[in-house]
């Protein structure tokens, strides 16, 4: 009998009921170990600074996708749209990219 190991995600056991004619029990029982997850190195003081530049490092590439994607249709409707509107697409940027970064969800 041929072994294989397969990894499914999710999956801690697997039982194999016995045959109803054979002796009444449980089955048996494979019990699958999981891969322990190495924790991350970090130092607890900085764990909160760590986070909150990660977010703004997102809302920051948020803002600048936003803002391209404002440039852009601003460009297509007018000849020289994108500087009749850069203050208009500017500050709807921003303000789209601090709904990403939010400090009261940080504490």
């Amino acid at each position: 009998m041929e072994v294989r190991q397969i990894r499914i995600k999710g999956v801690k056991r697997i039982v194999i009921p016995r045959s109803t004619q054979l002796a009444a029990g449980n089955g048996t029982v494979i019990e699958i170990k999981g891969k322990k997850r190495k924790q991350k190195k970090q130092s607890k003081s900085v764990k909160l600074l760590e986070k909150i530049a990660r977010r703004s490092a997102r809302s920051g590439g948020s803002i600048y996708g936003e803002y391209l994607k404002r440039h852009r249709r601003s460009n297509r409707k007018k000849k020289d749209g994108w500087l009749k509107d850069l203050s208009k697409n500017t500050f709807s940027a921003v303000r789209k990219g601090r709904k990403r970064f939010k400090l009261s969800s940080l504490f």
